[in-house]
């Protein structure tokens, strides 16, 4: 197993937080997001990881390489970052779709055994979800009684949401095909600048996505400062690493 972490924007609403640097190098506690992210998956047994980059993208290879072996990372670059969104930069690691990969969002702060929710027993898909009351600009999810995603995404209605998708999933071998022809069919239409959830919207229709509940583990994606104060005055100290 891989992971596989999206790092290639530059978070512009926390621009004035991050020193001009990518959002994934702000620190909590004593690493950035990023090397929380990173010692996270080592816990776990991940040693293979592909990173997106793009935003200063020099500096946050290095950063990576702080805490990793170079001949375990791949980078793959996108050089329109600024142009696209999650969409594309999971379609161009598409070519290293080889095995079961954990897929990550690099500006989701969480505790480490949030991981442990994914079955190792099972072969199917699976996407860590809050169960809650979504607000509006969450990517949400419906879920039907055997826990099967129906539908993901921002804009569906909160009221027939069961929570909030928290930017990591599980993606199976056995889906992958199916996983990489969703890819395409967005960059076909053009989807470039949109989310990678189109493509597991795609999916959903074809094959069993599992909904599977963080539970109370500790976990937050920072998009707005105020997440960013959530993180480190909420989330931080509830975290025993």
């Amino acid at each position: 197993m891989k992971a596989i972490i999206l790092a290639a924007g530059m978070g512009k609403r926390l621009q004035a937080m991050s020193g001009g640097l990518p959002k994934s190098m702000i620190k909590l506690g004593e690493n950035s997001i990023l090397h929380n992210q990173i010692n996270a998956c080592l816990d776990y047994g991940i040693e293979k990881f592909v990173f997106v980059v793009g935003f200063k993208k020099d500096v946050l290879k290095e950063h990576i390489l702080q805490k990793l072996d170079k001949k375990n990372v791949t980078f793959v670059e996108n050089d329109i970052y600024d142009k696209t969104n999650t969409l594309y930069s999971l379609w161009l690691t598409r070519d290293l779709f080889d095995d079961d990969f954990i897929y990550f969002n690099a500006d989701v702060f969480f505790d480490p055994k949030i991981l442990n929710h994914f079955s190792k027993t099972k072969d199917n898909t699976q996407l860590l979800i809050e169960e809650k009351l979504c607000r509006e600009e969450e990517v949400k999810v419906i879920v039907d009684s055997n826990r099967r995603i129906l539908e993901i995404g921002k804009l569906l209605d909160p009221k027939d949401c069961s929570g909030e998708f928290v930017g990591i999933g599980k993606f199976a071998k056995k889906d992958l095909t199916l996983f990489k022809e969703s890819l395409e069919k967005g960059i076909l239409e053009k989807q470039e600048n949109n989310y990678f959830e189109y493509a597991v919207n795609e999916m959903a229709t074809k094959t069993f996505l599992e909904s599977v509940s963080i539970e109370n583990s500790p976990c937050i994606e920072i998009d707005f400062p105020e997440d960013l104060e959530n993180a480190r005055r909420v989330i931080l100290p509830k975290i025993k690493f």
